[in-house]
Order: structure tokens, then sequence, then C-alpha cells
């Protein structure tokens, strides 16, 4: 969201496309030493391309970036060492979130000791952050993500997500297809994070249909605003979700057959979350 960003601000960030090295390497080759850091999602619904990152990684060092990973949905998710640890390529600065302390307020800022250091006091610059004690004393976020991490590694906690997500994402294809929808009802994303899309019947996204299927999880006694798995989960669970999947594509199909979904909504459609207006 840009609202708010004064012009000057956004002026000094430029865009470059996900997965293509060559473009990137253009936009730099034309500010040359002007581009302070590279930062991304290492990974989304979609793999990096083979080589990508590691190109990134190689493009920063020749022009002289840092470059930044953005492990706040991949970390933990995608190894226990977050998505660098699974590709093999180590980022300048990385920041993890979210899983890190499983519920509590924690937040992490990674990277090579001499840019960390730069917001201490052993150097003669200026000091690039400085560090308050609002908070100070409380350090339960901090134990908690240091049994998260210990966790994570001793119960195999992300091997137990991918499997969980493995059996889902199969069951729920399945299901689709058995009810005529495996082309408009789509599971896509790694096994420990993975997401769903609704078409119509032209093979569009679809707000309407997406409504649909939400509200029939809903009947069937499950939240599932995207299918991202839990480690709280377990076979029996999963089994449920995949029944009720397949009771929303029956339904589904029927409303592709009258083709509208209105009679199936209850309501409003729903709207995506990230957009810009009302």
């Amino acid at each position: 969201m840009s609202a708010g960003i004064p012009a000057a601000t956004t002026g000094l960030t430029l865009s470059f496309p996900y997965g293509d090295l060559a473009a990137t390497e253009k936009l730099l080759t034309r500010h040359p030493g002007d581009v302070a850091c590279l930062i991304l999602e290492p990974a989304t619904h979609t793999e990096p391309p083979p080589g990508y990152l590691a190109g990134l990684r190689e493009l920063a060092d020749r022009h002289g970036c840092v470059l930044i990973f953005d492990e706040m949905i991949t970390g933990l998710r995608w190894s226990e060492a977050g998505a660098q640890g699974l590709y093999g390529v180590v980022p300048d600065l990385s920041t993890f979130g979210k899983a890190l302390g499983n519920g509590f307020a924690v937040s992490a800022l990674a990277g090579r000791r001499d840019l960390m250091e730069r917001g201490g006091l052993r150097h003669s610059h200026e000091r690039v952050f400085l560090l308050s004690t609002t908070h100070g004393a409380e350090t339960h976020s901090l134990a908690a993500a240091m049994a998260v991490q210990a966790t994570y590694v001793e119960e195999g906690v992300t091997a137990r997500l991918h499997a969980l997500g493995e059996r889902l994402a199969a069951g729920a294809r399945e299901a689709a297809a058995a009810m005529g929808v495996g082309e408009h009802v789509l599971v896509r994303g790694r096994a420990s994070n993975l997401v769903f899309a609704t078409l119509d019947e032209q093979g569009r996204p679809s707000q309407p249909y997406r409504t649909l299927f939400l509200r029939r999880l809903l009947m069937g006694g499950v939240l599932a605003p995207s299918f991202v798995v839990s480690s709280a989960l377990d076979d029996a669970d999963i089994d449920q979700t995949v029944a009720v999947v397949a009771q929303a594509c029956a339904v589904y199909r029927k409303a592709l057959d009258a083709g509208d979904p209105t009679p199936w909504l209850g309501g409003r459609p729903v709207k995506a979350v990230f957009r810009r207006t009302d």
C-alpha cells in the first residue's frame, strides 16, 4: 500500500521482476552505484527458478548491493533455517517473524556481522538504528523463540508440515477432480504453505466462486482461507478437511453448470485482501 508514502520516497524504490535475472541485471546496470539493496521474498506460491537465488547473490556481490531475504513466511516453513537453508543461498540480511515465536510477539533481523554491528557502537560511523528499552525487560517472547527453534529441530516440525501438506494437497486435488472441478479449484504452493485458487467458467479468478467455496467449507466445520497446515493437525484432521472439500466441490460443480454462483453465496462476495480501495 503506497498511500501516505511521500513521492520522493517512492521515487527511490525500483521494482524488479521475480525470476528474471536478465531484467534485474539491466536495472542494476542502468543505476550504477545507486542501488543499496535487493530485497525480496525468496519464494512464494511458486518455487524460484533453478539458479535464480544464486544468480541474485552473484548480481548483488558484483554491483555492491546488500541482498535481503524477507523470510517472514518462508522462515521455519521451508526448512528450520528458512528458504536460505533449503536453497543454500545465504543473504546479507534476513527477517523472520510469525512462526518464530509460535504466537508470541517476536521478530528478528539477522545477517552479516559487519552489517549488524552498524547498529552498535563498535565503529566510528553514524549509528544506523538505536535500541530503546521500552520493552527491554520483556523476555517471554525471546524464550518462546528459543524454545520454538529447538522444538523444530528436535521434533522435525518442518518435515511434518510438508507431510501433512502433501496429504492435504493430494486429497483436495483428487476431490476436486472427482467432482469435475479440477480445473477450477486449484491447490498451489509448497506443501508446507498451500493456497488455493477458485476460477469461474472461463478459467478466470473469481471472488464469487471463492465465496461459495469458503462458505461451503465453513458449513462443514472447516475454516480455511488458505490450506496452510499446522503441526497441531493429524491425519484425521486432514481426512476430515478433504471430505468437506469434496462436499464444497460438489456445490461448486452445480454453480458452474448453472453459470452463476449467486444462489449459493449467502451474502456479498468476499473481497481480495490486497486491494487499494474498498
